[in-house]
């Protein structure tokens, strides 16, 4: 899929996806009302304020005009922009920049997707994390329910969303998800004994990351091992491969077969790079993608301040209009301080490098503020702030991962897609927790404290929801339909209202 059209899907993915976390504030804001009305005008009393934990709330400063309904309201609006923000840049920049690096650095595609593509999509949890356990004065396991929520949404809502927007009927190959999934439940492990006693030292924390070298140190030997116990044909019954696998269709047009590794976060360096050989070779091909009838003739993003005119968003219609001007100031911002590395004069390694580096400042600084506003908010209303990473924080950091899976399925790649959401997990509970939790240790002398008791039944639940998608997937033989993304949806709400339920009472 060239560039232009990939950014195209992706942005008109974000409102969609983005509403995913807006719904749950909504009914956020509409509990905290109806349970316990706030006041727009006088300030909360202090019991009201504390009520979702003194112990987190004691060294938050909260101003006058915040300390009632509207500063609760302030500050979900900030949160809710400044997701819109993490996915403008992990997609627009950041993750560009890490497939600049890979195939700068000559990296294998299981390598880089176990390390750099991973990174791209992952970012926005692991600075999230960074930010409650190294820069917060006090950690409050924002950091730790963010990945493990955002672990749920991945395996639950990316793969439902891909289900349901993929176009197509997905039949997925189980060998990759088999990796992921043992992987996955090796992460768990590895976190339930790290948190076990209700903070992480030094060795607990080497121990995640060690991990994670184990998981990249696989994935360099990846496509020998998966060869040498089980070959492609002995993965169906009847010998037939896979529809999305060996007759991928975009548009109505029928590519040749091709092989590819089966590794998480590879998908998008795969599917990049095939793209620029065959535009290279023949410059007569177009690829349709979707109902739309774009067509593409080059792979060039455009103009560098194209995306900025109204001229680029005429024929999108109102709600694209609309979405065109409540991001522009997010847009514009970006444009302005982070070189798109796709445009030819920032190509090189020193346009990528400073696309890099510049990606990771804004995520990091996005990343804080959304930690403020989270904090600010769980002590206006009373809600838990473990309760506030499982659920709002997790869904609106996942938001680049659910793109990505997406954009790889409308290619007909289920395995990719699938691979991208679980995967994912893996990058995120070993080095997105382990990494902070060490660099807490070393610069801070202090073991980061874990709300154990508040996050040990999602843990678990981690382990029978992975089983549910094994199982459902199965029982579907290995068809990644509708049917199974509504099946999907239902097991994450009843998993939602459940933990509202449990932490609120």
């Amino acid at each position: 899929m060239p560039i232009s059209v990939r950014r195209k899907v992706r942005k008109r993915l974000r409102p969609f996806t983005l509403g995913i976390p807006l719904a749950m504030m909504c009914c956020m804001v509409a509990y905290t009302f109806f349970s316990s009305p706030l006041s727009f005008s006088s300030p909360l009393s202090p019991h009201r304020r504390l009520s979702g934990g003194a112990e987190g709330c004691d060294d938050v400063t909260i101003a006058g005009w915040e300390d009632g309904a509207g500063g609760a309201i302030w500050h979900l609006f900030l949160m809710f922009y400044v997701f819109c923000a993490l996915a403008v840049i992990c997609d627009d920049y950041f993750c560009e920049s890490l497939e600049k690096i890979s195939e700068g650095l000559g990296l294998s595609p299981d390598v880089a997707g176990a390390t750099f593509m991973a990174a791209g999509s992952s970012a926005p949890e692991l600075f999230v994390s960074m930010a409650d356990n190294v820069f917060a004065k006090e950690t409050k396991s924002l950091g730790v329910g963010t990945i493990i929520g955002s672990a749920i949404f991945n395996i639950l809502i990316i793969i439902a969303l891909t289900a349901a927007l993929a176009g197509q009927d997905l039949q997925l190959d189980f060998r990759p998800l088999a990796r992921d999934s043992s992987w996955y439940t090796i992460s768990i492990i590895l976190m339930i004994i790290a948190i076990a006693d209700g903070e992480v030292n030094t060795g607990e924390s080497i121990l995640l990351v060690l991990g994670y070298v184990g998981y990249v140190t696989y994935m360099v030997f990846n496509e020998k091992i998966q060869n040498k116990l089980c070959s492609k044909e002995k993965s169906y019954e009847k010998g037939e491969a896979p529809v999305g696998i060996n007759d991928i269709e975009l548009g109505g047009v029928e590519e040749p077969a091709t092989t590819k590794p089966d590794s998480p976060k590879a998908n998008l360096k795969d599917s990049l790079q095939e793209d620029k050989e065959t535009t290279k070779e023949t410059k007569e091909t177009k690829d349709e993608v979707g109902s739309s009838g774009d067509n593409d003739d080059d792979d060039e993003p455009g103009p560098y301040f194209e995306g900025l005119k109204w001229s680029s968003v005429v024929d999108e219609g109102y709600t694209g209009q609309l979405w065109w001007i409540f991001t522009y100031p997010i847009n514009l911002v970006f444009r302005l301080t982070v070189p798109d590395c796709q445009q030819e004069v920032f190509s090189g390694p020193a346009g990528y490098t400073s696309c890099f580096m510049l990606s990771i400042g804004w995520i990091a600084l996005l990343s804080h503020f959304l930690v403020d506003s989270a904090t600010k908010f769980g002590c206006i209303v009373g809600m838990p702030f473990t309760l506030m990473g499982l659920t709002i924080v997790a869904a609106g950091t996942s938001v680049p991962d659910a793109i990505s899976s997406v954009v790889v399925a409308k290619s007909g790649e289920g395995d990719m897609a699938v691979s991208n959401a679980i995967g994912s997990n893996v990058f995120d509970i070993l080095l997105g927790l382990g990494l902070p939790y060490f660099l807490s240790n070393v610069l801070k002398d202090v073991s980061p404290k874990v709300a154990v008791d508040d996050l040990i039944p999602s843990i678990c639940i981690l382990y029978g929801i992975l089983a549910a998608v094994i199982g459902i997937l199965w029982y579907s033989k290995w068809n990644l339909n509708p049917k199974v993304g509504m099946s999907l949806l239902i097991i994450y709400i009843m998993y939602v209202i459940y933990a509202y339920i449990h932490m609120l009472n």
